[in-house]
């Protein structure tokens, strides 16, 4: 999967999670795998950022390397400084084996949601907790061909 495809896909996600979810939205992880794109919302995830990256730490493990996921979308809702005060958005991170991660985000409105930004390279000092997805996306190895199916 390219990335231009996993940001459409994750937009989509974030779409569908906005029309079906209470705000604030929760955190949720898109894991695209040929024979299915599964969504995981995790309600319960965290505030502290500690605690929030050893739960996604054992997220990975149960989740993501059994599966030897090669790619994936975070997204939940966020504040945005838009330089007039803040704007709270759908903000999705995603990244892919040997990518690196990007993240875009969109306003959330009384309408519902805007447009998104462009995607841009996630800075390496923001959101450290995600550090656990990116990394086993990283070591994941590539996908056997071989298999029957």
């Amino acid at each position: 999967m390219r990335l231009e495809e996993l940001s459409a896909l994750c937009r989509e996600a974030v779409r569908d999670l906005v029309g079906k979810e209470q705000r604030p939205l929760p955190a949720a992880v898109v894991l695209p795998r040929p024979e299915a794109t599964r969504i995981v919302v995790l309600h319960d995830l965290p505030a502290d950022e500690t605690t929030r990256a050893s739960a996604l730490d054992r997220f990975v493990e149960a989740e993501m390397r059994p599966v030897n996921a090669p790619c994936y979308g975070f997204m939940g809702e966020a504040e945005l400084d838009s330089g007039d005060g803040t704007v709270e958005v759908a903000m999705v991170v995603f990244g892919a084996r040997q990518q690196g991660a990007w993240v875009t985000a969109a306003p959330l409105g009384p309408a519902g949601l805007g447009d998104f930004l462009d995607d841009e390279p996630l800075d390496p000092h923001a959101m450290p907790w995600l550090v656990p997805l990116q990394r086993a996306v990283d070591q994941a190895g590539p996908p056997d061909v071989t298999a029957v199916r």
